[in-house]
């Protein structure tokens, strides 16, 4: 039975790592990564050192009816005497109204030092590329391009959200594979019985109907957060694909056209800033590029990604630190790579993962 009464927001629970209390007299900058399923907050000393680290649940002010109470829970902990914060939301400058009420709350938040707010996006290219041109590629629960030239200018390509866009997101895979098991469990698409009933198999339900329907619908109806929950279903997805299964691998690839034309257009955008040159390079963050079948088609379609010289909490540091006035170098940037890299939860940037991967055509052709 489908339910229908108000979803209730659910909240991850705080988490600090362990470093000393921030004193206020030392001098620090603040950053702030809000996406839609996780919301990180750090506190930089001017020796690029990590004062203060807290993880808590997405601010998304489009998905989190509480994203107020989130961040204000975050942040106001290790906020005294910063003298600049950058914030990067996801969901901001999407709505000019409702961007300034996410402003005028955020700016309450660290109010005595410099301050700024973009997008999410845009704060992980700047991280991705430590303030250089480049595309920066995101697909996690969604998917959205963003590009920087030489001269500062940008665009994005994509992140029209689940209902207009998102292709090649985890949503949307996991979306399209369960389409095509109702399709493959009415009869529509007989050939693709045996890929639904491995991923009925790994989301635990019956592999016929009607009890198949009964459990993807109330499974869905279930949710607290239904589209973070379809987007899980992407890694069952990469493991069936891993196996060899030729729907899953058909799909990844499609994931992988879907992303590889939002860099390319965002390429076109731009162009060549003179005859010759090479095009911008592009780099990747979220979940999906976990994927290492994914990773391989688009190095394909691509060429090979350069690897991000920060996560995207980065970003918002370099943003932050030049308000500041402080001086930075790039051997302040590689200390601070290293100490970002430390922190609990911070994808490791040192592993280049797209090295001697062959695309998906190959591997579903052996």
């Amino acid at each position: 039975m489908a339910r229908f009464f108000p979803r209730q927001p659910t909240f991850r629970p705080m988490h600090d790592s362990a470093f000393s209390a921030p004193a206020s007299s030392v001098p620090a900058i603040l950053a702030v990564d809000g996406g839609g399923t996780k919301t990180a907050a750090v506190r930089i000393g001017l020796d690029a050192g990590v004062q203060a680290y807290r993880t808590t649940s997405g601010s998304n002010p489009f998905d989190q009816p509480a994203w107020r109470e989130v961040l204000t829970d975050l942040v106001t902990p290790i906020n005294t005497g910063v003298q600049a914060s950058a914030f990067g939301l996801a969901g901001y400058g999407e709505n000019r109204a409702f961007g300034e009420t996410i402003r005028t709350h955020l700016h309450g938040l660290c109010p005595n030092g410099a301050f700024s707010l973009s997008n999410d996006v845009d704060m992980a290219c700047n991280g991705a590329f430590a303030e250089g041109a480049g595309v920066l590629l995101l697909s996690g629960t969604g998917s959205i391009a963003w590009a920087r030239n030489a001269q500062g200018q940008t665009t994005r390509v994509g992140g029209w959200g689940s209902t207009f866009g998102d292709e090649g997101s985890a949503y949307w895979i996991g979306r399209t594979a369960l389409q095509l098991l109702c399709q493959a469990l009415d009869g529509r698409e007989p050939d693709a019985i045996p890929f639904a009933r491995k991923l009925c198999a790994g989301m635990g339900w019956p592999d016929t109907n009607p009890a198949a329907m009964d459990a993807l619908l109330g499974w869905h109806a279930g949710q607290d957060r239904p589209r973070s929950a379809v987007a899980q279903c992407a890694r069952l997805v990469d493991t069936l694909a891993e196996e060899g299964c030729p729907q899953a691998l058909t799909l990844l690839k499609a994931a992988a056209a879907e992303l590889a034309r939002c860099v390319q257009t965002a390429r076109a955008h731009f162009g060549a800033d003179s005859v010759g040159a090479d095009p911008l390079p592009w780099s990747y963050a979220g979940s999906v590029f976990n994927s290492r079948l994914i990773r391989a088609e688009l190095t394909a379609l691509c060429g090979a990604p350069q690897l991000p010289r920060l996560p995207p909490l980065g970003g918002g540091i370099l943003r932050a630190a030049r308000q500041a006035g402080w001086s930075i170098d790039a051997d302040w940037i590689s200390v601070l790579a290293r100490n970002l890299e430390a922190l609990p939860a911070t994808q490791s940037l040192t592993t280049p993962p797209h090295s001697l991967l062959a695309p998906l055509s190959e591997k579903a052709g052996s």
